[in-house]
């Protein structure tokens, strides 16, 4: 029997614990966000709660940019040294705080705001009567000082807000290119019905934004969202209702013939029609785009994001030839939808469904 498969070398996180200068510090913090991230904390909230930065009491050169000397506490506050129970409280998610020593700023040590002799006293003072509290009450000061040069060094590289905040910070500012960015237009697509969820939107905000919305990007959109088929056929004549205010009419206000003068009840129209021709679908894609069907109810929606209300829609479904199947008694056929009278095989698709999103009349 063979043996199980463990990983032999530590990972990334261990190491950063057990061995902190190995690391750069923006790399560092970032990945303890991570980590936090992974038990709960909002990576804003990260830093503050869970990653104390100390200040450096070492006179000599700087090498790295954080020190050896980190310290690690599980949320008990219980300290952890040895490299099991790190890794034990990193897969348990029971992390607690993490201590980390810059060396490139804070206020002492070579590099820090205080004059050296500052950092020479501590030193004695931690070395010889083992008294830590002025070193602790500097610590306030540096901790929130280095902590905002991370957060400004995190505030305008978006794959960073994406990577850690992305529902919070980065999605809405993509979602402003499209006027979506306010809380209270957040998930208005996402309702149950045909969701839309806001990440989907985002995506596409390039190509939303744009008006008007030509057919070709249409196309494009759709079938890559639903992944499927799709042609945009413009200019679709129908027939309209004259409303009654509109239509000529005896002993009322006089008609201009070639201009306003109108006959009958009815106008024939190309400019308010768009037909959708979605497929060769197969059997469960063609009932997901019927009527009610959540793919239906998302692709009005889009059409909606698209173009506003202003344009109506017909949706020619085209099912795939060796899923059209004949109608018998007891199978579920549904006339006019999914409703076929063949005995045998079919080898061209069929194109026969058809129905209107948005019909303006």
């Amino acid at each position: 029997m063979p043996s199980a498969q463990r990983r032999i070398d530590p990972g990334v996180a261990q190491q950063l614990l057990a061995e902190p200068h190995r690391f750069e510090f923006f790399q560092a913090v970032r990945l303890l966000e991570q980590v936090f991230e992974r038990q709960g904390v909002k990576s804003g909230q990260a830093i503050p709660m869970r990653v104390r930065f100390r200040n450096n009491l070492s006179l000599g050169f700087p090498a790295t940019e954080l020190s050896a000397d980190g310290e690690v506490y599980s949320l008990a506050g219980d300290r952890l040294q040895e490299r099991d129970a790190i890794e034990q409280a990193l897969a348990s998610e029971t992390l607690g705080e993490v201590h980390l020593t810059p060396q490139f700023m804070g206020l002492l040590g070579t590099a820090g705001a205080l004059p050296l002799h500052y950092t020479e006293t501590l030193q004695i003072r931690e070395l010889y009567e083992r008294d830590r509290t002025a070193r602790a009450f500097l610590d306030i000061f540096s901790t929130r000082a280095v902590a905002l040069h991370y957060a400004a060094w995190k505030k305008h590289r978006l794959a960073l807000q994406y990577e850690l905040d992305r529902r919070e910070r980065f999605l809405p500012l993509v979602l402003s290119l499209l006027g979506m960015g306010m809380h209270e237009l957040r998930d208005r697509l996402h309702d149950g019905e045909g969701d839309i969820f806001d990440q989907a939107v985002a995506y596409y905000a390039g190509a939303i934004r744009q008006r008007p919305v030509s057919a070709a990007l249409m196309q494009r959109v759709l079938s890559d969202y639903f992944q499927v088929p799709l042609d945009v056929e413009q200019f679709v004549g129908a027939w309209y209702r004259v409303p009654a205010g509109q239509a000529t009419r005896l002993g009322q206000a006089n008609a201009v013939l070639g201009a306003s003068a109108l006959a009958g009840g009815r106008v024939w129209q190309r400019d308010l029609r768009l037909r959708l021709r979605i497929g060769p679908l197969s059997k469960k894609a063609f009932d997901d785009f019927l009527p009610g069907g959540n793919a239906a109810l998302a692709l009005a929606k889009w059409l909606s994001l698209l173009t506003g209300g202003t344009l109506e829609y017909e949706v020619r479904l085209v099912l795939r030839a060796e899923d059209v199947q004949g109608s018998a008694l007891g199978n579920g056929a549904r006339l006019g939808w999914d409703s076929y009278m063949c005995t045998r095989g079919q080898t061209d698709a069929r194109d026969d469904t058809t129905y209107g999103i948005h019909t303006l009349q």
